[in-house]
């Protein structure tokens, strides 16, 4: 007899769930980028305004620092627009199904995945974000998880992978834990 799931979730991508994957594995693995884009970009700014320059190059310099400090995530909006533009519309739609000591993964093709191999568990208020490398993550809408509450399933996903969910934070938001916690993670991933 086949092993029956224990959960189970989807995602119908679109536009939207495209530049919301690339945005948060942005906001996962580049947070440091982040922060030396928010910095050169304040430093542009505080410059244009207290250096004594001609007015171009003081207006050159607030606009470059104003933009840097507005784009804080401007590579993961590239990156989602190529994406976007290389598959022409035909987005896919994954299933993914939680059994005892893997995921079933099926959509584009199939294939399953043990518990350990993911790196982090990521969540916000309509997606899970199952991230096994920069390049590599599980996305699924809260809304489909069976049975009901997805808090189950998260549960099961902490105990299975020995890893704790995260939300992902605002720079402005952010704490003096929020940056201990960026300098551990750009640690662990040399």
């Amino acid at each position: 007899m086949a092993e029956r799931w224990l959960y189970r979730g989807k995602i119908e991508h679109t536009a939207k769930t495209v530049e919301l994957l690339y945005r948060t594995t942005y906001y996962v693995y580049s947070k440091a980028r982040m922060l030396i884009r928010l910095g050169i970009g304040a430093a542009l700014v505080i410059v244009s305004v207290a250096a004594a320059l001609p007015m171009w190059a003081r207006a050159l310099l607030m606009l470059l620092g104003a933009w840097l400090m507005a784009s804080k995530d401007f590579p993961s909006q590239i990156r989602a627009d190529r994406v976007l533009e290389a598959r022409g519309g035909s987005l896919p739609g994954m299933e993914y199904e939680f059994y005892s000591g893997r995921v079933h993964l099926s959509g584009e093709g199939s294939m399953d995945l043990p518990y350990k191999k993911f790196s982090r568990l990521v969540e916000d208020e309509s997606y899970l974000y199952l991230f096994i490398s920069k390049d590599s993550v599980c996305m699924l809408e809260r809304a489909s998880v069976e049975p009901q509450p997805a808090e189950e399933l998260m549960k099961f996903l902490e105990g299975k992978t020995g890893l704790k969910w995260r939300r992902e934070k605002s720079l402005l938001s952010m704490n003096l834990w929020d940056l201990r916690q960026i300098i551990r993670d750009i640690r662990e991933s040399k």
